[in-house]
Formats: structure tokens, C-alpha cells, sequence
């Protein structure tokens, strides 16, 4: 059967862009797209959980980035190098218009610092600690500003709980307070940006029972790899400001060195010679930030989902379709700067879209696979890379509508493009 037109929705929560073919960067209005109730096909273990999916053109992640820091005890002691960790989340567009205005929104980070530190705290009698941040920076390459300080007011903790031998964790935003949102940056004309973390100064004081206190100061630096993200710039100019709010945050802590995250990609998908709007999202945990010259890396616990728009469903609706099911066959990786060059991580057997009634004003939402996870890699690096950027590249499914006949619908690799990592090489 041969559909009429669907018109071109913006995904729900974010303003239309002018070009047809495009959907907009969410706005702070899609915090309420979230709690539009969403028609899910049968979820399994490992697919990503719904109320963890967030909107079309949303990334949302946490990354644990190696630090180093320059430790210095009450002014007088020995000044220590130490190895560290800062964990930070955050929420940000998939991609960027030409000079648009974006921010790193419903941010939120900790410094870790060793057991080690704590184990003078019977002796001493410390049991509280008080923090203060003046540095928590953010760096944005090739934005204006190319950083900033989230910490630029000065941010105090008060009686930090301190626990013989254990971990010492200072952590943004202060109890009570909200979030961060980092920016604005102005994004360049074209090209792509890559946000990473800067640096961090904090002041400690190790509270006594006795009235004292041991002051700590660390000055903090990346080490190895700070990227956080990377967002490519094209497509029309004059997009409305990206400051993303109500996007799911529920990532477990990673490993050193590691980010989990999920990406919502827009796409646009035809069948039937009509375009329409969906989504294509990939998550997965344990992905590390950098590789090797001689390494490789690859994602193995991810998966993904297919969104239609409550818009396109109800476009079908109208259209007379009720339900839809078939397979999908193609979800490809493009990579840059290693091997393979292009990577389909479907099986060979295709992914089952199990027969899904539509209802009205719900989007619809596909897990892939229904069971289990996908393995994508590995990757290496090519001979002199800098960097080992993987990308979402075009996709393809078998679609029937009401038991029908299978039609075939093919998804252009988005543009600009949708970058999953960009790893350097280490």
C-alpha cells in the first residue's frame, strides 16, 4: 500500500528547524515531552529502559575522566602529585546549528579523592570535612568562550561526612542546590566542537572533634584523555538556543577512564517514497575515552531503540494504519581516523520490530535488539591518527503495516553527523 505524505514533525519537546528534512535541537520546553506516556514494544533485559530514553536529538552521558593533581597540605607540607578521578554528567544537543547558542545542562561532578587521605581521621579525631570549589571549568574547542568556570561564584560544602579508610568525595552541586547548567557557548560556523574538562582547584579543610583543622588544596589537570563529547555544526543558520532540561540522568558510576551514555539521533527514514521524522538511539556502558596506538576499543553492552514521533504515529492513524511490525537490517558505524570504515552492527539475522498497536498522541518506541545487547569493534586506530571518531552512519528495515506486505525503508546517515566517541589516540 502507498502512504500519502506524513508531514515532517519536530520531535517532541524541540522546535521545528527550518529545513523539512531536520528536526530542531530541543529546547527547554522538552523537559515536558518527557512525560508525554510512551507505547513501548515488549522491552526485554538489556534493551534500554524507556524512562531512561531521552528525546530526539538529546545526548545524555557520564564520563569518569583520569586526573592529575597537585596536592598540598597546610601550606607547609610536601607538595604530592596524585592520580585522581572526576566524575561528570551532563545533557547536551546531538548537534549544532552555525553560531547557535548551547549549553551543558543538568551538570554535575565529584572529586574523588584516595582512602589513604582518611585513615589519619581516628588518630586526629576528624569526622567532618568543608570543601570549597572556585574551579570546576568545562572547555569547549573551537566555541566561544572556549571555557567555562561552573565554580566562577565559588561553590562551600559544609560537614562532609568523613569515614575512616574510605574515599573522600567532593561533590557539585552543593546539597539542595540545582544542577548546572554550563554556558552559554557560541558555536562556530562549521566544523564541530568538542567539550572536555579543563580543570578543577579545590580547598579542603579536615575537620576535628578537637577544633582543628588540616587544610588540603588541589590544583587539578587532565591527564590522558578529557573529552567529553563531540557535536558537529551545519545546517541552517539562526537555530534557537539549545538548553536542554528534564532529560533522564540515571547512569551507574563508570570505571576510570570510561563514559556510559545514551544518544538519541535524528534521522529521517523513507518508505513508500514519503520522508519521515524518527529517532535512532544507541547506548551503551563501559566505553573507554581514549586508545591506544597499537589498542583498540569497542562497545560491548550496547543497544538501542526506534522512535517514531507521537506526530508521525498519529499521521499513520490518520493514514488508517493500526499496527506495525517488521525487521530491521542495517544500523551502520562510520569511523574516522581507524578501521573499519564502516561497520554494520545488525546480525546477519536482521532484529525483529515485534507487531506494535499504534495509539493515538504516544510516541512509539522499538528496543533493538528486544533481548540481549550488540557488540560493535573493535576499532583501532589508523597509522598516525590523532583520533579514532566513530559515527552514526545509515540504517534500513523491512516495515508492514497491518499484516501487510513488507515495504523497505531506508534512513540517510544524519547530517551533520552524530558522533558516538571521539577517542584520541594515546
Amino acid at each position: 500500500m502507498r502512504l500519502p505524505p506524513t508531514p515532517r514533525p519536530a520531535a517532541p519537546g524541540r522546535p521545528a528547524r527550518p529545513r523539512p528534512i531536520r528536526t530542531a535541537i530541543l529546547s527547554a520546553v522538552s523537559a515536558l515531552a518527557m512525560l508525554v506516556p510512551t507505547l513501548v514494544a515488549p522491552p526485554a533485559a538489556n534493551a534500554i529502559p524507556p524512562q531512561d530514553l531521552p528525546a530526539i536529538g538529546v545526548d545524555t552521558g557520564r564520563f569518569k575522566l583520569p586526573i592529575a593533581c597537585t596536592i598540598n597540605f597546610a601550606g607547609v607540607l610536601p607538595v604530592l602529585w596524585l592520580p585522581l578521578d572526576v566524575d561528570i554528567q551532563g545533557v547536551a544537543p546531538v548537534q549544532l546549528g552555525p553560531g547557535q547558542e548551547f549549553w551543558l545542562t543538568q551538570g554535575s561532578g565529584s572529586i574523588t579523592f584516595p582512602d589513604w587521605l582518611t585513615t589519619l581521621a581516628p588518630i586526629l579525631g576528624i569526622d567532618k570535612a568543608d570543601a570549597t570549589v572556585s574551579d570546576m571549568s568545562i572547555g569547549a574547542t573551537n566555541a566561544t568562550p572556549d571555557a567555562v568556570n561552573l565554580a566562577e561564584d565559588p561553590i562551600t560544602l559544609t560537614d562532609i561526612p568523613v569515614e575512616p579508610g574510605e574515599p573522600l568525595k567532593v561533590g557539585l552541586p552543593a546539597p539542595g542546590q540545582d544542577p548546572f547548567d554550563v554556558g552559554p557557548y557560541t558555536a562556530p560556523r562549521n566544523g564541530k566542537v568538542t567539550l572536555g574538562f579543563n580543570s578543577a582547584f579545590a580547598k579542603v579543610d579536615l575537620k576535628s572533634s578537637a577544633g582543628f583543622s588540616l587544610p588540603i588544596t588541589a590544583d587539578c589537570k587532565p591527564r590522558g584523555g578529557n573529552a567529553l563529547l563531540t557535536i558537529a555544526v551545519g545546517g541552517e543558520t539562526g537555530q534557537p538556543p539549545a538548553k536542554i532540561h528534564g532529560a533522564p540522568l540515571n547512569f551507574p558510576e563508570p570505571r576510570s577512564g570510561e563514559l556510559a551514555g545514551i544518544i538519541n539521533a535524528p534521522y529521517q527514514c523513507t518508505w513508500n517514497g514519503q520522508p519521515h521524522d524518527v529517532g535512532i538511539a544507541v547506548g551503551a556502558d563501559g566505553i573507554p575515552l581514549t586508545v591506544g596506538t597499537s589498542g583498540s576499543f569497542s562497545f560491548t553492552n550496547a543497544s538501542g531503540a526506534l522512535t517514531v514521533p507521537k506526530e508521525t504515529v498519529n499521521s499513520l492513524l490518520d493514514q488508517g494504519v493500526r499496527t506495525v511490525s517488521g525487521k530491521v537490517s542495517e544500523l551502520n558505524l562510520v569511523v574516522e581516523g581507524g578501521t573499519p570504515q564502516t561497520l554494520n552492527v545488525i546480525p546477519d539475522q536482521g532484529v525483529s520490530i515485534p507487531a506494535t498497536t499504534l495509539v493515538r498522541d504516544q510516541r512509539l518506541v522499538v528496543p533493538l535488539p528486544a533481548d540481549g545487547t550488540l557488540t560493535a569493534g573493535p576499532f583501532k586506530p589508523s597509522p598516525g591518527s590523532q583520533n579514532v571518531r566513530v559515527m552514526l552512519g545509515g540504517a534500513a528495515a523491512q516495515l508492514a503495516f497491518d499484516g501487510g506486505a513488507p515495504t523497505r525503508a531506508t534512513c540517510g546517515k544524519p547530517s551533520p553527523s552524530v558522533y558516538l566517541v571521539d577517542n584520541p589516540v594515546t
